[in-house]
């Protein structure tokens, strides 16, 4: 694996172990906030150059932080105009939360959500 943090998790049985990259956390991370209705995409923010000009195919606007077995996730998101933002990002927060927790058993710290853009529909406009 070239330069992707791993984390290690501890199980019964202590013939096994089960890494999990933080790519992989990411990707988990962003399929749950698009389920989230009012959520149209995520995208890279300013503070994403870095990983635009390293070439390497993560998910847009995830940035995934894992400590010992915990996780801090951050979501650049575009949400659809005419939605509640307050309540579509408690929403995608809690989705996350529990998504990334169910499915790989790691404690999630925090899930900040960024709202980096709005998006239009449209037929509205005409």
């Amino acid at each position: 694996m070239n330069e992707q943090n791993v984390i290690g998790l501890e199980s019964a049985v202590e013939i096994d172990q089960v890494q999990i990259a933080d790519d992989v956390i990411a990707v988990v991370a962003e399929i749950a906030a698009l389920e989230v209705d009012g959520i149209v995409g995520t995208t890279a923010g300013k503070g994403d150059f870095v990983q635009a000009l390293s070439g390497k195919k993560r998910p847009k606007g995830v940035k995934v932080e894992v400590g010992e077995g915990e996780v801090f996730i951050e979501l650049g998101v575009v949400v659809k105009y005419g939605v509640k933002i307050q309540k579509v990002c408690l929403e995608a927060q809690e989705k996350v939360k529990n998504s990334v927790e169910t499915m790989t058993g790691l404690n999630v710290v925090s899930v900040n959500i960024h709202v980096v853009g709005v998006h239009f529909d449209k037929e509205q406009e005409a």
